[in-house]
């Protein structure tokens, strides 16, 4: 366990740099200083010792050692990398190459690149299932999810096992790969909607309208409720996943991109990426709003650094219980 503080991590894009946020007074602390153009959320391995970035801009994932916020060494992936994912075991790092159309496997513990599997056209950001079997990669070229089946076992023999249409000019950002190891959920940017996944007979069962330009989706982990960044609404859209609709709108900072639930305080954090805004939007630019999840609306502003586009969360009490059961097995096929 690094420390006592939950800290939020915010990738920004436009600064090269990684904001960190005291959640307890709500303030930016610090900045880590990584790569060129960083993308998509860091990943933390499972005992909050290391995150990952991927750096659009130079092909490659910064390691940051958490305990002192700062960046320790660089791998080579593919080319323009927008996202990365660990397995549950954190034995292995998936990395979505936007400009190759292909997917980099990082061991962890030897820091470099075991093998690249093609996929669709223009992938983004990727997740893991939580039971570690699948990595699930939207694909904004091919309007389509690759999926992946992940082999410990013999990691350079992985490849695309299955390939779902989303349909014409989905342009999907974003797949989050629900909690009950049964269902995805992608953003389509173009179509304004978020597709429903069935992972058991690998079949797309829905397609949900949402606000405009959807760019990220996220599960409240104990109510049946999705939420939708929606960039071209500047509002994250409500989805009843029992009722299968939008059921509201929350205004929120311009262009939003990133989620991120903290369960801790019962909120969510939104990034604003807000790059070319007019004058009368710019006191929300560069910044998280948050969002109290029983009232759905915004209740905070944070300001961070600039073009912040993803965030995670370091929770020290979430990452003990992780240390404490180590022994827990995962899926490993």
């Amino acid at each position: 366990m690094i420390g006592l503080k939950r800290l939020a991590y915010v990738t920004n894009t436009d600064s090269n740099d990684i904001s960190v946020v005291d959640l307890t007074e709500n303030t930016e602390v610090g900045r880590i200083p990584i790569g060129g153009s960083p993308r998509g959320g860091m990943a933390i391995d499972k005992k909050g010792v290391y995150g990952y970035v991927s750096n659009c801009a130079g092909n490659t994932i910064s390691i940051i050692d958490l305990a002192n916020n700062r960046e320790v060494t660089r791998v080579t992936v593919g080319m323009s990398p927008r996202g990365v994912a660990l397995t549950p075991d954190s034995s292995l790092l998936f990395v979505s190459n936007s400009g190759s159309a292909d997917v980099s496997v990082i061991d962890t513990y030897k820091r470099e690149e075991i093998t690249r599997i093609p996929v669709g056209d223009n992938p983004r950001a990727l997740s893991v299932t939580p039971d570690g079997k699948y990595v699930n990669i939207p694909c904004w070229g091919a309007d389509s999810i690759s999926v992946i089946e992940i082999n410990y076992n013999n990691p350079v023999g992985m490849k695309e096992n299955y390939r779902l249409y989303l349909g014409k000019d989905a342009k999907p950002y974003h797949v989050f790969s629900h909690y009950d190891g049964k269902h995805a959920y992608s953003a389509n940017t173009h179509r304004h909607t978020v597709s429903v996944i069935d992972l058991l007979d690998m079949k797309v069962k829905n397609e949900i309208s949402v606000g405009y330009g959807p760019r990220a989706v996220i599960a409240d982990p104990k109510e049946p409720f999705l939420y939708v960044s929606c960039e071209a609404s500047n509002a994250v859209s409500v989805i009843d996943t029992l009722q299968q609709k939008e059921v509201k709108q929350i205004p929120v900072g311009p262009t939003p991109r990133g989620l991120k639930i903290d369960e801790a305080k019962h909120v969510i954090l939104c990034s604003s990426f807000s790059r070319f805004l007019s004058p009368d939007l710019m006191h929300d630019a560069n910044s998280l709003s948050v969002i109290d999840l029983k009232k759905k609306e915004k209740i905070d502003v944070i300001k961070v650094g600039l073009g912040p586009c993803s965030i995670n969360i370091y929770d020290p009490v979430h990452y003990e219980n992780q240390i404490n059961n180590n022994d827990k097995e995962y899926i490993k096929s």
